[in-house]
């Protein structure tokens, strides 16, 4: 039988190389929903590739351009970003979560509440919501799947039977493009800067984070609720060449680590597949030509976003989701050149210095303070107050 999958975010960077793990395992694979937010050209050429039986589009204009020109006549269309339970009612054995940012909770959270086995790229969604999804994952049976290669590594080495003698987990970071600058250097960063980055092929959002090392902050915070660690436990240390994607340290000294080249293809397949293991198309690590593996300690004055984040996972109650909301507004508004690249972080600290936080006990909890949240980041951009 094949394993039926729905791709929320189709087009985005995540979707692209899970369709290429699809269509490279016909025989293994059959993808049952598509979303996307406005790429209907993209859809249609995914439409007409994979034979969806529903996509959803959630710019209204897109959404009447894709149904001028499809030509499917049996496939179902719907319009917004509230279809997630038509969507999933269609049979679907996995769901793969790629929208990037808090936009990719609620999807999460239904798959969740289905039972349905979720390939989780969207870290978002549990910096939010904390223990909620992993709660709600747990009570219907569903199983949360790691995308992120930090993540999907620690998930491949880390051994359930002896989970009470690890001594920390260890989370790999590149340093993103300017780890090799001074802070004085970073005043006149522009966002085709900050997106290139030196290592992985990503969307702009995430870039930027890689860049200011939020992305880093919020994958610790997203280790933390996906592995139940304690903060005390949790590291980052940043390691430039990209081979090694994290690690786990245990109370023997054993130190047990996933390596490979940086293709998000491997983590994807692994999901995919798991617990079995399927082949791909990935460069292959060839250990005979890695000249050198170096380690760094991160510089907290240098990227102040991953020092936010260790203190938003101290804190716990809201602030996590507090600062992944400035975070975003912060990031969007630095690409649309509405702010420096250094007032990224100041634009996060004084959201959460504004903020007060509260404790979440409901899904309806995290919209809220994600809401009120935006509203304090998006108000400091407009006064230029940060």
């Amino acid at each position: 039988m094949k394993k039926k999958i729905t791709i929320f975010g189709s087009t985005g960077s995540i979707g692209d190389s899970t369709l290429d793990l699809v269509k490279s395992h016909p025989e293994k694979y059959e993808i049952v929903g598509l979303t996307i937010n406005n790429n209907y050209k993209k859809l249609i050429k995914q439409v007409n590739s994979f034979k969806p039986k529903i996509v959803s589009i959630n710019d209204t204009e897109s959404y009447k351009k894709f149904k001028e020109i499809n030509q499917n006549q049996s496939l179902k269309v719907v319009n917004g970003k509230d279809c997630y339970d038509e969507i999933l009612d269609y049979k679907t054995d996995m769901v793969v979560a790629a929208i990037t940012g808090s936009t990719g909770l609620m999807p999460v959270v239904k798959a969740a509440q289905k039972g349905i086995p979720i390939a989780l790229a969207n870290k978002e969604s549990l910096v939010c919501s904390g223990s909620l999804i992993t709660s709600i994952a747990k009570q219907n049976g569903s199983i949360i799947l790691p995308v992120d290669s930090e993540h999907n590594a620690i998930f491949q080495v880390l051994d359930s039977k002896n989970r009470s003698k690890v001594s920390k987990l260890i989370l790999t970071a590149s340093g993103g493009p300017f780890l090799n600058k001074e802070t004085k250097d970073l005043v006149d960063i522009t966002p085709e800067q900050a997106v290139k980055h030196p290592n992985w092929s990503m969307g702009k959002k995430i870039s930027v984070d890689s860049a200011t090392m939020m992305n880093k902050g919020l994958e610790l915070i997203e280790a933390h609720f996906l592995f139940e660690m304690p903060h005390q436990k949790i590291d980052v240390i940043i390691h430039p060449e990209s081979i090694i994607h994290s690690c786990v340290e245990y109370d023997d000294g054993s130190i047990l680590s996933q390596m490979g080249t940086p293709d998000m293809r491997i983590p994807i397949s692994f999901v995919l597949a798991y617990p079995d293991r399927i082949s791909n198309s990935v460069k292959k690590l060839e250990l005979g030509k890695v000249k050198k593996l170096t380690f760094l300690e991160p510089d907290l004055k240098k990227f102040p976003c991953l020092e936010l984040a260790y203190e938003a996972l101290k804190i716990k109650k809201s602030a996590p989701t507090i600062l992944n909301a400035a975070n975003e507004i912060a990031v969007a508004a630095f690409l649309s050149s509405k702010i420096k690249y250094l007032s990224i972080p100041r634009l996060v600290e004084k959201t959460l210095n504004k903020a007060s936080f509260s404790n979440i006990n409901s899904i309806k909890d995290v919209i809220e303070i994600d809401k009120n949240s935006r509203q304090i980041a998006t108000s400091m951009v407009i006064s230029g107050k940060y």
